[in-house]
């Protein structure tokens, strides 16, 4: 027989099926560890006062202890509520109203006792659930309207939702008017589809999203029982979230943090914790529960990103563990680069390896300052030179160096997609030769920027006006100027609010409308241009008007500093002129961050913030302290890049060995060993043609032109390809392949580029056997040559039996070049 189940069993049946989620410790023994001897137990709030129905507080307990710790008790103390019956405390310390009047709420741990005044009022008041601040909120906390479910730009299944809410007019008529509301039903509102789904009561593709008498249950529940109101016009609008606790550093046994959100509506303040989207920076480190519990896996620091609607506070919060057997090894400092490096390390009960060895340095300078490894003579005389301060001296030596110039005006070239496809053979050599110009004369890099930002004239005449025809569209050109000068990524909010992060739409396309006169227009032509002939320069101009609206709302957009406001600009006054001040100015935080950054990671090997151009609050640094000092050395010293390459590169950390040891062998974030990374394709390269000493042939370059100076990616040499040259396509870092691959494997192993010269007749090995040298004397002027240091007596020992025991010593020979060019010490940085 066929049992029929209403659907109010239905929802009670599902509650049994919900999961489970990570909670403190129920074991008395457990929960006794946790708490220890606090000398004070705090809580937040310290009083309560509640009013109506749907009101409610998240308390949050801290133990404070004698050696200056705190800890996380909410899950772990004991309460009771006196006099019964005026409120409800709920799982996780939440505090809910019964019916008007006072009470206390006490909580002890281990004998420290705190008591929370509470007044709760207006219970017999009309409570009304909020559309646009309690539905809207419970669908994101469901993910209904994410990007992989409803909130796609065509829906699933036919119900479509705004991205994250961004559009509550829009998903209001969806619920209530789209396909005659057959999935909101007044009269009967349990057995309402966007509810039986959510809680998981009927089959749904997307499994429950929320349990019935949760929070977001009980407000979609309400909502439909009250008949799927909306809001009126005077709703006061969201102003902002507080999180508490804004960060903490807790340490072993504590490894749960209790989070509570709190929204303020104009006058009104009211708790949101259970209405709020939790998620970790890094779950391998961190979880956090629906509720806002955060529980640590192991060790480590993470970003709680806490979003209620359109507001977004990240929470930074540390755990540490004791390391049997660790102990600081007091590391001298160089600068205050170590400073801020050590300081960390030590909080997280990190050693730093030792120094690197002098041979392993010199190679590992050359290569991150100026793209090539030493020759043989100068890692000799490096290797020979007694004085103590010969590194700092190198570095000051490598920086004023042309090929300095070349390799940085390499990189930069790189990002702002420098390329003869968009900006013709003539132009791409101008814009190399106008970065390397100013690397040379070390232009500080705010004007740099200024002078890229507000370009004008012919491209050919004028290089960085090339800037204006690589992207000529408003929208290209906010996301590009964001992306490189800020470390901002603003994509997403071009379509809906960023969901990751503050920006939204209004932000977008106040930052496109700086954009909005920039026009260009072909070279004008004397007499008739003939058939065939290349394209010529283009001509930048800034026209009298333009405009850029927001898609959404048809409002013109004034053009917005991110993260400030709109900016005021006089009528006649070029807009990207008061743009670049701003830009490049100390009122802007994120312009020194996002440069240093960004050499940080070509020095490092990894930046600050990873991804280098993803500045957000999901996205912390690893090292604030670090970040906020370099910016401010950089912006004080006149944005100075000489200066700050040597800055990071005279620190101690730059230049520690790649060798990890016990205590770091699983760091690979905060800088405690070297980074070892494939060189760059150019730099692997140029580095086997410096080896073999047979320089590689560029069709239409002169010879010798090392891969370095290339003005762009379009000489199509396939090792190159293969070993990731961008194609300058995206201002990304990213762009540039460094991961390996079976293309690069077979180039190394049996390429025509590698092969041809270990072969070459004329080659290093063949002028060293033409000189009737011994046989370990070659060997050591090979291993100079490729690894800047002698072999060591196993590495000679196996080279010298092996051409011992060929009779054609040429070949044998060769054979000790390819193997050398294989090595990992050859093919990376170290």
């Amino acid at each position: 027989m066929r049992v029929s189940r209403s659907p109010a069993a239905l929802v009670f049946a599902v509650l049994a099926a919900a999961p489970a989620l990570a909670a403190p410790p129920t074991d008395a023994g457990e929960r006794k560890a946790v708490i220890g001897q606090p000398t004070v137990v705090e809580v937040v709030p310290a009083t309560v006062t509640l009013s109506g129905v749907r009101d409610a507080r998240q308390l949050v307990v801290s133990g404070k202890y004698a050696d200056g710790t705190a800890r996380d008790l909410t899950g772990v103390v004991e309460t009771k509520v006196e006099p019964a019956g005026v409120v409800e405390l709920q799982d996780g310390l939440y505090l809910r109203p019964k019916k008007d009047g006072t009470a206390t709420v006490i909580v002890t741990a281990n004998g420290k006792e705190s008591r929370i005044p509470v007044t709760v009022s207006g219970m017999d008041k009309p409570a009304p659930v909020s559309f646009r601040h309690d539905v809207i909120a419970s669908m994101n906390v469901g993910g209904c309207n994410a990007g992989a479910c409803h909130g796609t730009p065509s829906g699933k299944n036919g119900f479509k939702l705004s991205l994250r809410g961004f559009d509550p007019a829009a998903d209001f008529l969806q619920l209530t008017r789209d396909q005659f509301g057959r999935r909101t039903g007044k009269h009967n509102p349990e057995a309402s589809l966007v509810l039986m789904k959510g809680i998981g009561a009927v089959p749904h593709e997307g499994g429950q999203r929320f349990g019935a008498t949760s929070v977001p249950g009980e407000m979609m529940t309400a909502w439909l029982a009250e008949g799927l109101k909306d809001d009126a016009p005077t709703l006061p609008a969201l102003k902002k979230i507080d999180v508490t606790p804004a960060a903490r550093l807790l340490k072993a046994p504590s490894k749960w943090q209790q989070l509570a959100v709190v929204g303020t509506f104009g006058d009104v303040v009211r708790d949101v914790t259970r209405l709020t989207v939790f998620s970790s920076s890094d779950p391998s480190i961190a979880d956090v529960t629906p509720t806002g519990m955060v529980e640590f896996k192991r060790a480590g620091e993470v970003a709680i990103l806490c979003r209620y609607l359109e507001e977004l506070v990240a929470v930074r919060i540390t755990y540490l563990e004791p390391r049997e057997g660790f102990v600081w090894p007091n590391p001298p400092e160089t600068n205050f680069v170590d400073t801020h490096v050590f300081n960390k390390l030590k909080q997280m009960s990190i050693a730093p390896s030792g120094l690197s060895e002098d041979y392993e340095f010199v190679r590992r300078a050359y290569l991150d300052c100026i793209g090539r490894m030493p020759t043989t003579d100068e890692a000799k005389k490096f290797l020979a030179d007694k004085d103590t301060k010969k590194r700092e001296k190198l570095i000051d030596a490598l920086v004023d160096t042309p090929e300095f110039a070349d390799f940085w005006a390499l990189k930069w070239a790189d990002v702002l997609r420098s390329s003869r496809k968009t900006i013709q053979v003539k132009g791409s050599y101008g814009m190399q030769a106008w970065l390397r110009n100013h690397f040379q004369k070390n232009t500080p890099m705010d004007k740099i920027v200024q002078e890229i930002v507000t370009a004008n004239g012919n491209t050919y005449n004028n290089p960085p006006a090339n800037y204006y025809r690589i992207a000529k569209d408003p929208t290209a050109l906010a996301e590009t100027t964001a992306q490189l000068f800020l470390g901002v990524r603003m994509q997403c909010a071009k379509c809906h609010n960023h969901p990751f992060e503050r920006w939204s739409q209004d932000d977008y396309y106040g930052m496109a409308a700086w954009f909005a006169r920039v026009k260009t227009k072909p070279e004008p032509t004397i007499g008739t241009k003939p058939p065939g002939q290349p394209a010529t320069a283009e001509v930048v101009y800034t026209a009298r008007d333009g405009e850029v609206s927001q898609p959404r709302t048809g409002k013109v957009m004034k053009p917005r500093y991110i993260g400030v406001g709109d900016a005021d600009v006089k009528p006649g006054e070029d807009r990207r002129a008061v743009l670049a001040v701003w830009l490049t100015s100390g009122d802007n935080a994120f312009f020194g961050k996002s440069v240093v950054n960004r050499v940080w990671f070509h020095l490092m090997g990894k930046g600050i913030v990873d991804p280098v151009d993803d500045f957000r609050d999901s996205n912390p640094s690893c090292n604030d302290e670090l970040l906020d000092a370099l910016a401010k050395d950089f912006a004080k010293n006149k944005f100075d890049m000489k200066l700050l390459v040597k800055t990071i590169m005279k620190s101690r950390t730059y230049q520690l060995s790649a060798q990890p040891n016990d205590f770091n062998k699983d760091d690979n974030k905060y800088f405690s060993h070297t980074v070892t990374k494939l060189l760059t394709a150019e730099q692997l390269l140029d580095a086997i043609c410096d080896f073999t000493a047979v320089p590689e042939k560029f069709a239409g370059l002169p010879a010798g032109t090392r891969a370095t100076a290339l003005p762009d990616g379009e000489v199509n040499h396939p090792f190159l390809k293969a070993f990731g040259q961008p194609a300058r396509e995206l201002a990304c870092e990213c762009e540039r392949e460094s991961d390996g691959n079976l293309a690069q494997a077979l180039q190394l192993i049996n390429g025509p580029t590698v092969n041809e010269k270990v072969r070459n007749p004329n080659n290093r090995l063949g002028k060293l056997l033409a000189a009737k040298m011994k046989d370990d004397e070659i060997l050591t002027e090979l291993y100079y040559a490729a690894l800047n240091r002698a072999p060591f007596d196993d590495e000679k020992q196996i080279a010298l039996d092996h051409v011992n025991k060929r009779d054609d010593k040429r070949k044998a020979w060769e054979d000790v070049v390819w193997a050398l060019i294989n090595t990992r010490e050859f093919l990376f940085r170290h």
